[in-house]
């Protein structure tokens, strides 16, 4: 068993997921995933912050002309596939789709938000799956950071790897565009069961690629705490997906995120 398993558990016990932020830190990667595998102590201390709300952001997890890749390629892929929109409930092919706020007086179209969730979503998505041929060769490109995350988490390196729908729970990548100033999602919380923290990389940058707006989360007066003030390109920010989170209207280029989780299927 995965010794950190423990320290999540045992808070647990006692104890909920965080709802509010509490406070941001920045850590290298390379020396966070060095105290993960050598330093018990310190990574427990971490966790624990986790755990009271506090939100890392991993500095340097992909290297600026990988994110350059993936960004291209992203383009070259969104040109020559069409738009589908697939459940999870079989092992499904790759796929991108648009999102887009629901006019009470239109016709119902491809995605469409503020439905059950009660959250708005607005946004170009593209999804991958372990079980497709990795044709952009994106889950060889974060699988350090990742492996690194899954046993922060308390998880064996490889699990989930090898699942399909039917087992319940599956790697994904999610690549969110937010489009120039209309993409968006709305303050919301999320389920935190299998993987506790969802690994989040920026592909752009504040003061680059948009000027406003961005990921944010809520402290516990609802004051919205912006990250992107300290987030380069490649940083990730990793966090409980309790706490309340979103993405506010960005300008000029928008905004590029990428999301590893492992997720219910």
């Amino acid at each position: 068993m995965n010794r950190y398993q423990k320290v999540w558990e045992d808070y647990l016990k006692e104890n909920y997921f965080p709802t509010w932020v509490r406070s941001i830190k920045t850590i290298e990667y390379s020396e966070f995933k060095t105290t993960v595998l050598n330093d018990y102590d310190k990574t427990k201390d971490l966790i624990l912050d986790m755990l009271e709300g506090d939100i890392i952001i991993l500095k340097n997890t992909i290297p600026k002309n990988i994110v350059k890749e993936i960004r291209d390629d992203l383009h070259n892929y969104e040109n020559s596939t069409s738009e589908s929109d697939y459940g999870t409930t079989k092992a499904i092919p790759n796929f991108h789709i648009k999102s887009k706020r629901r006019d009470a007086n239109e016709e119902k179209g491809t995605r469409e938000y503020k439905i059950k969730d009660g959250y708005d979503e607005v946004g170009h998505s593209y999804y991958f799956y372990r079980w497709n041929k990795d044709q952009l060769g994106l889950f060889e490109k974060i699988e350090d950071v990742w492996n690194t995350v899954k046993i922060f988490n308390g998880l064996d390196v490889n699990q989930y790897k090898k699942n399909l729908p039917e087992d319940k729970i599956i790697d994904q990548i999610q690549i969110v565009h937010y489009t120039a100033n209309e993409g968006e999602i709305t303050s919301h919380c999320d389920m935190s069961r299998w993987q506790k923290t969802n690994l989040t990389v920026s592909l752009t940058k504040k003061g680059e690629d948009f000027n406003t707006g961005g990921q944010y989360f809520l402290d516990e007066v609802e004051h919205k705490v912006y990250t992107e003030d300290l987030i380069e390109i490649g940083d990730a920010p990793l966090f409980i997906s309790t706490i309340f989170h979103g993405v506010g209207p960005t300008d000029y280029k928008g905004r590029w995120q990428l999301l590893a989780t492992s997720i219910q299927s």
